[in-house]
């Protein structure tokens, strides 16, 4: 077998080795190894971020620093990575909030920055880690395809000859390459992994990637990872380590948000019994599931026939009934639920304050649970105690795996006891109409924090000497007071300024902002918040023309799925007219897709939401014009978004003013960033919202990106100008 994963102490801040920090910075100059690279330019934005993480590493400080695009920050912070790992023999982490990034980082940062340092960073290991869940668990996979554990559906049989080939080739196991199979099928979750008493222990991916990340100096991980991990939440996979890189951290507040929130539905608890045992389908199905796997062992092992496999017998046969307990109880709830929190409503998402009368059903639910709970535990405890010695691994991995579902029904219980229990002063309820295919719908109850800012300070902050955060959208207004609120960046009250381990910085882009980019607004169109389809009429006919002056190359970015559906419908017959071909998220392209068919074909424009105000990332004349169709103000009805500005509010705010407004700034900001990618871009952004120029808090818009707004006052000047501006 492979040896154990190295494990490093972790050293005291005392014990570390400062870097040099003007040593750093030359690396990054035209003197530098990078400098003498064709076309390089020296970018002070670039040193100035680099020197500011130098000291934040050597002073055990945190940081807080906005990069514009076009800095390098990346470079920036894994140069000092590289060094501080290097020199200290301790591994810095650095995390991301998307794939997109990881993937850069892995493939093209790192290289650069390993081969800019030469021998300062020879031997130097890199490792990807993952969550659990993001990993194929071979003894999953044996369960799957064991006689009796499932029984598979036609979609499932005809997915096996690609599965099949996608094993054979993974060589680390990372479901993020696979699609096909249900996920939740082809994972272990942490409570349920035996470890070495697992058969496909020396081949396992979870192992085989926490050993290369103990080994590692510079490990790239995600977001929710980090605070999984810092909560408690995730079998520890991550070595110990003091410094932590949070890049892209303007999407920190939400993804500690989702992880720090409870669910309870249907899907939730199947995916939970499902684990447990999965019935059959058909009339011959037979039933499958972790209780499946072990009555088979039961019925070839030495314990069949004995008193103590009766008992075992016996186990499963009441566990089966309790299934069905927990399933109606669970199914009584949500129903009631239901009928209290939606049923006068027309909205499909509606918050509740007070607990939710669900009679008896909760009681007999949690009576359910509890006894599925000791009888998991019994048959866990006689499984291991009971094996015979040829018997002994197996018999104690499947002890290990029924000890962990019920750790898991314990846990389960608990969310669903807080959510019904309604909202408190940190958290706010509701009750959410999932709508699925063919007129399928279920339940869910949620319960989410209103403020993570102490989460983060405890889990992060306080635990670790040096947590840098990165974006290039962390300011408001000029400077970082809002996300130093939001994400809890900042002292207990008794830290004298002096004192404080806290820092912020702005690394301004190298960008020629005036010259690269015209920005356009229109104000001769509807307001949108007051004739939502006379705006998206009026859109439509103004985009047709527009995209006939830039030769399509361009991207419009909506904040709502509906709008950009109205607009499409509108505007896809003459944009087909004047040869431009228009592609309209979730129609049948991933983003990626539709991303490289823009790069790949100048008569194109793009329709996206929600996830490509950010991460689109085309360089040159495939992308020359960005529209922002709407500021991106948060949709009405979000619960979380209203119990926030109600709790600022009650802290004598202005909820539109201190976190409204703000929200929105920061996505339009990030929508804005689409546009000029490298110091040769040119381009036209075109914000058709009138409320930018309309209303007084436009300005705070207008003021927060780096070039003039021209306000145009006809659909005539608008394509004027734009045309002007490409014949330069």
């Amino acid at each position: 077998m492979d040896r154990a994963p190295r494990v490093r102490a972790l050293p005291t801040h005392e014990d570390c080795s400062r870097i040099d920090s003007e040593s750093a910075a030359m690396h990054l100059r035209c003197g530098g190894t990078l400098g003498r690279m064709d076309g390089y330019e020296e970018r002070p934005g670039q040193i100035d971020m680099l020197s500011a993480i130098v000291r934040a590493f050597n002073s055990r400080e945190h940081l807080m620093i906005e990069a514009g695009t076009g800095v390098g920050k990346s470079l920036a912070y894994l140069v000092p990575s590289i060094l501080w790992a290097a020199t200290n023999d301790t591994p810095v982490v650095v995390s991301t909030a998307t794939r997109n990034l990881q993937s850069q980082l892995i493939g093209s940062d790192i290289p650069r920055a390993l081969e800019i340092l030469g021998d300062g960073a020879a031997k130097f290991k890199v490792a990807l880690l993952k969550g659990r869940a993001n990993y194929l668990c071979l003894r999953a996979v044996g369960d799957f395809f064991a006689p009796g554990f499932w029984t598979m559906s036609k979609e499932e049989q005809d997915e096996m000859p690609h599965f099949i080939d996608w094993l054979k080739s993974t060589p680390d196991g990372d479901l993020d390459q696979y699609e096909g199979l249900q996920r939740s099928l082809l994972v272990c979750p942490g409570e349920e992994c035996s470890g070495r008493h697992c058969p496909f222990y020396s081949r396992c991916f979870v192992y085989r990637a926490r050993k290369k990340a103990a080994e590692a100096d510079l490990i790239i991980v995600n977001h929710s990872l980090v605070l999984a991990e810092a909560a408690g939440g995730n079998a520890a996979i991550l070595p110990a380590y003091g410094r932590l890189v949070l890049d892209e951290a303007h999407n920190l507040e939400d993804i500690a948000t989702g992880a720090l929130s409870s669910e309870f539905s249907m899907p939730e608890l199947t995916r939970l019994l499902n684990r447990l045992i999965r019935r059959g389908k058909g009339r011959h199905g037979r039933a499958g599931g972790i209780l499946a796997s072990v009555e088979r062992q039961l019925a070839k092992g030495v314990l069949a026939g004995t008193d103590v496999g009766e008992h075992v017998r016996r186990l499963l046969a009441d566990a089966t009934s309790l299934v069905v307990r927990i399933v109606d109880s669970a199914d009584e709830i949500l129903e009631l639920a239901e009928r209290e929190v939606l049923a006068d409503h027309t909205r499909d998402i509606v918050r509740y304050k007070g607990p939710i009368d669900v009679k008896d059903a909760h009681l007999r639910f949690d009576d359910a649970v509890a006894q599925m709970v000791t009888l998991l535990h019994d048959l866990s405890d006689t499984l291991e105690n009971s094996a015979a010695p040829g018997e002994l691994n197996f018999c104690a991995d499947l002890a290990t795996q029924v000890g962990g579902i019920a750790e898991s029904f314990v846990a389960f219980a608990n969310e669903v006891d807080f959510v019904l229990k309604g909202a408190d002063d940190a958290h706010v309820c509701w009750a959410e109409r999932m709508r699925l295919e063919k007129r399928r719908r279920y339940v869910r109850l949620v319960a989410a924090p209103l403020s993570v800012a102490d989460a983060l300070r405890k889990m992060l902050y306080d635990l670790k000497d040096s947590v840098i955060l990165s974006s290039a959208t962390l300011r408001v207004g000029n400077d970082f007071k809002y996300m130093c609120r939001r994400l809890g960046f900042c002292d207990a009250a008794n830290v004298p300024p002096t004192e404080s381990r806290f820092r912020c910085l702005t690394a301004t882009s190298p960008f020629d902002y005036f010259r690269q980019c015209l920005v356009l607004a229109p104000d001769c169109l509807p307001d949108p918040s007051a004739d939502s389809a006379g705006y998206s009429a009026a859109l439509a006919a103004l985009l047709k023309d527009l995209f006939s002056a830039t030769n399509g190359r361009a991207l419009v970015l909506f904040t709502s799925y509906e709008m950009m559906k109205a607009v499409a419908d509108n505007a896809a017959i003459s944009l087909a007219e004047a040869g431009i071909r228009l592609l309209v998220q979730g129609e049948g392209l991933s983003r990626e897709s539709m991303t490289q068919a823009l790069k790949a074909d100048s008569n194109i424009v793009l329709f996206g939401a929600q996830s490509f105000w950010e991460g689109v990332d085309v360089a040159g004349e495939a992308l020359s014009c960005v529209v922002i169709a709407r500021l991106p103000f948060a949709q009405v009805g979000d619960p979380i978004v209203e119990a926030r500005g109600e709790r600022v509010e009650r802290e004598g705010g202005s909820s539109f003013r201190d976190y409204t407004l703000p929200e929105a700034v920061i996505r339009f900001r990030q929508g804005f960033g689409r546009l000029i990618r490298t110091k040769r871009d040119r381009g036209v952004v075109v914000v058709t919202d009138p409320r930018l120029v309309t209303k007084n808090y436009g300005a705070v818009f207008r003021k927060s990106i780096p070039a003039s707004v021209h306000t145009v006052a006809s659909q005539d000047e608008l394509l004027s100008r734009t045309s002007d501006f490409f014949m330069v």
